[in-house]
């Protein structure tokens, strides 16, 4: 290696050391000193003006200027600020940051689909799209289990933003069966007594009427009538015939 290329690698060895120490020495102690040194002034309130606004006004006093965070409000126009840190009034000098919260603009999606989750994990969904459950009603379902959602008041994939309000329908499960009274007309008594057991009603009161013309203990009359619907099990009632003259 040559001399002349020896003098330049220690050149620039020099140069790049005298750079770093050049910076570590303005940024640690040069520029703090000289901000410490500068006369105190009390912070102005931006908030409500526009982000060009505010950082403007802020730059001329010699204040830098920070987004920290940026929230959704549909009541003022994108990027007004609405929070910043200092608060207003506090004593500054220049060079100080100043960090602001603007808003954004309201964003849209699509309405999720709730119909078929349980009420407890579509609360949770709710939640992180921040709705509004405006009611609940619960209904019979014949196909959604009890506690499951069966439908609900905004179309799912209908565009919505956040802060909407939503009215969900929720399963009871399957109505429950009613009892039809069966037909026990002309039946053995011993058989009609089964099907009322079997069809979920109770045996009621028997009463006896002579008739010669039929088999003993046939049915000839009842009490609910035929088809009639009950949601708890009654009591049948039953009219059977008996020899009117018994044989000797």
């Amino acid at each position: 290696m040559t001399v002349k290329i020896r003098n330049w690698l220690r050149f620039l060895i020099v140069f790049f050391v005298f750079t770093i120490v050049f910076v570590l020495v303005m940024d640690k102690i040069a520029l703090p000193a000289y901000v410490r040194l500068g006369k105190e002034f009390s912070l102005i309130d931006v908030r409500g003006r526009s982000l060009q606004e505010a950082a403007k006004i802020l730059n001329m006093v010699g204040l830098a200027v920070e987004i920290s965070d940026s929230l959704e409000n549909s009541d003022l126009p994108p990027e007004t600020v609405i929070d910043q840190q200092p608060l207003p009034g506090t004593a500054v000098k220049r060079g100080r940051v100043v960090r602001l919260v603007i808003t954004r603009g309201e964003s849209f999606f699509p309405m999720p689909n709730f119909v078929g989750k349980v009420l407890k994990a579509a609360n949770l969904e709710i939640e992180r799209y921040h709705f509004y459950v405006d009611s609940i009603s619960y209904v019979f379902s014949s196909d959604k289990p009890r506690g499951v959602i069966a439908g609900q008041s905004i179309r799912p994939g209908l565009m919505v933003s956040a802060n909407e309000t939503i009215s969900l329908i929720v399963s009871k499960g399957p109505p429950p069966r009613r009892l039809q009274v069966p037909d026990l007309f002309g039946l053995n008594l011993d058989e009609a007594k089964n099907i009322i057991r079997n069809e979920g009603f109770k045996m009621g009161a028997i009463r006896y009427i002579p008739n010669d013309d039929l088999v003993a203990y046939t049915v000839i009359g009842q009490d609910p009538e035929l088809g009639e619907l009950f949601d708890n099990p009654v009591p049948i009632n039953l009219e059977v015939t008996i020899e009117a003259h018994p044989k000797e």
